[in-house]
């Protein structure tokens, strides 16, 4: 990072300074007397932070930095005592300067930080030290963690390098999307906006009109992959067209570009993606006159790498099993995590965001978990059983135990000097991926098995597949914008397909013996109540209960061949048979010891048995 002139240093630097007033402008800071109380002070009120530089403005700026951080929630006053022999090393170190330095502004950031790692390793206050961390491919690997006095120094920078720039947002070469009035998902701490890597001017600036345009559609996650793609596109031309103008791009740049991008080594879907991103970048810079790029079709269809089916990620069932075998080893909090997300199927962003008040009842106390989904950017409403409600129940009374009444979120990390904000999404998956090694979850391969958020998600829609729901029921659950979304979890198993083809030649009759035609009842405006009364139903070993389990235990229990809600199939052809004949033994008894009641109820039940046997055994029979 390059340091700011001299004399914009100065000048902003009294700026900041006159706002250094108070509590502020002391050069111990006793942190019970904080004016900024996080819950935090209690665990040490009588702790100082010294500022102990020689330099009155230098003592200022650290000052500024430190009140900043707490300020916006970025560190909480536990966070600010813990460092307080880091800052006692800022201070000796930028005490040692020979030079007349007044800003750390002066000088580029890699520079300071070579400087004081130098002075931290001459006095033997170095803390780094080796650490092991799971890799891509579940191996662990040891890397040098150089412990929080660099780390501290560059966040202090940073901070006075923000204050410092008083451009507007969009005319720097690095955005912070939460200056810009998007919708920023608070489970993610990437959210700049870079540009630096685009080296030509114009099409950096053409890029920045692009981007600004795009966050008003897109999400920042979205905006960062086509930036991306506009980074490769610079890399191209730098090297093979240094001197290239947007007036000259043509058929013929286009088309080298798109045969170079396989040299990258680049999936075909992300090719797919960066090419689909150039296409539109170059055409609305046409019409929007952000760079005088031609203005007719450079890139066509046909120029589009051929796509693969794509297939669902989804987590083989025994490896979910041994996932499950394990969940009591995870944290109470990440466990009720994957316990929502195996039900769910929501995207990791969307589980982390969960709002605490997420439950809600219709008229007939059944529960539905709403939640938003920031790459839709609307709201989102799913029935759910009653065990999922119990889980989050028990997670809203561990949440108001640790955060108190007014915590936004339903998770939330332990750890975290931000109180406000919900748990991380790397946080879920590290704790995931640490229990999948320690306890060797290996699929059928013997392969350590690596676990990645969104594969809960593909998990469930296949499931749902294989389980016979219409994929329009599938594609309103999962919340996808269009069918061509819901497609790739049609992957039917050949034994899932064999199961499915029996289903079909099987009629579904109810207590009666009346055949019961389940297509009738799904329609567009019933898709909630489908899944309460299929996806949530409950089986029986002779059938099926129609009531779903979000109903709660039956009233009428014992009752099932006399209840409305029963159903069954000819696979249960020879149960009803046999308990034709045990009935009938029972009337007999009952009859001989005088008990009348118990002769009209089996009465009925034989009377049940005999018409389901005679509507399952009648081939011909059509729904009614």
């Amino acid at each position: 990072m390059k340091a700011v002139p001299s004399q914009s240093a100065k000048s902003k630097q009294k700026e900041l300074a006159s706002q250094v007033v108070g509590y502020w402008a002391k050069d111990k800071w006793k942190i019970g007397e904080s004016p900024i109380q996080d819950g935090c002070t209690a665990y040490s009120p009588n702790k100082l932070v010294t500022f102990t530089c020689n330099s009155t403005n230098l003592n200022t700026e650290l000052k500024y930095a430190c009140w900043q951080k707490l300020e916006k929630r970025q560190w909480s006053t536990r966070t600010l005592w813990s460092k307080c022999k880091i800052m006692k090393d800022i201070a000796s170190w930028l005490n040692t300067m020979t030079a007349n330095i007044t800003s750390l502004l002066e000088r580029d950031l890699t520079n300071w930080e070579t400087s004081f790692r130098s002075y931290l390793i001459q006095t033997e206050n170095w803390q780094a030290y080796t650490m092991q961390q799971l890799d891509k491919d579940q191996k662990l690997r040891e890397y040098t963690n150089q412990g929080g006095q660099i780390n501290t120094l560059r966040q202090i920078y940073k901070t006075l390098q923000e204050a410092h720039d008083d451009r507007n947002e969009y005319e720097k070469d690095i955005w912070d999307a939460r200056k810009l009035g998007g919708l920023i998902n608070p489970s993610k701490s990437n959210y700049k906006l870079t540009f630096f890597r685009i080296t030509q001017p114009w099409l950096r600036q053409a890029a920045k009109q692009y981007i600004k345009y795009s966050l008003s559609i897109y999400s920042v996650g979205e905006c960062q992959q086509r930036i991306g793609a506009l980074n490769n596109f610079s890399i191209f031309l730098q090297f093979f067209h240094p001197r290239l103008k947007p007036v000259d791009i043509d058929r013929t740049i286009v088309l080298e570009y798109i045969t170079q991008l396989p040299e990258t080594g680049l999936k075909d879907s992300t090719r797919h993606r960066q090419i689909g991103c150039l296409r539109a970048f170059l055409e609305l810079c046409a019409r929007e006159r952000w760079a005088e790029v031609p203005d007719k079709r450079l890139i066509y269809n046909e120029d589009f790498p051929r796509m693969g089916q794509a297939q669902p990620r989804f987590i083989p069932e025994d490896v979910l099993a041994q996932l499950n075998q394990h969940l009591d080893k995870l944290p109470p909090h990440i466990m009720r995590m994957n316990i929502v997300l195996q039900e769910c199927g929501m995207r990791i962003s969307e589980l982390c965001c969960l709002k605490f008040n997420c439950l809600s009842q219709d008229v007939h106390g059944d529960w539905f978990l709403q939640y938003y989904q920031y790459k839709m950017k609307k709201e989102h409403t799913i029935p759910i059983s009653r065990e999922i409600v119990a889980t989050i129940q028990e997670q809203q009374k561990f949440a108001r135990e640790e955060r108190g009444q007014d915590f936004p979120y339903l998770f939330f990390s332990l750890g975290s000097p931000n109180k406000n904000r919900p748990i991380q999404q790397d946080h879920f998956t590290d704790a995931l991926n640490k229990l999948a090694y320690e306890q060797e979850i290996r699929d059928n391969a013997g392969q350590l098995w690596r676990f990645q958020s969104h594969q809960f998600r593909h998990t469930v829609g296949t499931r749902m597949i294989n389980m016979g729901v219409p994929q329009h029921i599938i594609q309103r659950y999962l919340g996808h914008e269009s069918p061509e979304m819901t497609v790739r979890y049609a992957h039917i198993h050949d034994q899932t397909l064999k199961e499915e083809f029996a289903k079909f030649k099987n009629k579904i009759v109810d207590v009666t013996g009346k055949v019961i035609a389940t297509e009738d009842s799904i329609t567009q405006n019933t898709d909630l109540q489908w899944f309460k009364k299929n996806i949530l139903a409950q089986a029986l070993p002779n059938g099926s209960c129609a009531l779903p389990m979000v109903a709660g235990h039956c009233p009428h229990a014992n009752a099932c061949l006399t209840c409305t809600h029963f159903r069954t199939t000819g696979e249960f052809l020879a149960e009803h048979k046999k308990q034709v004949e045990h009935t009938q033994k029972i009337i007999e008894t009952a009859k001989v010891n005088g008990w009348q009641r118990q002769v009209e109820m089996n009465e009925k039940v034989k009377e049940n048995l005999q018409q389901i046997i005679a509507s399952l055994e009648d081939a011909n029979e059509t729904p009614a």
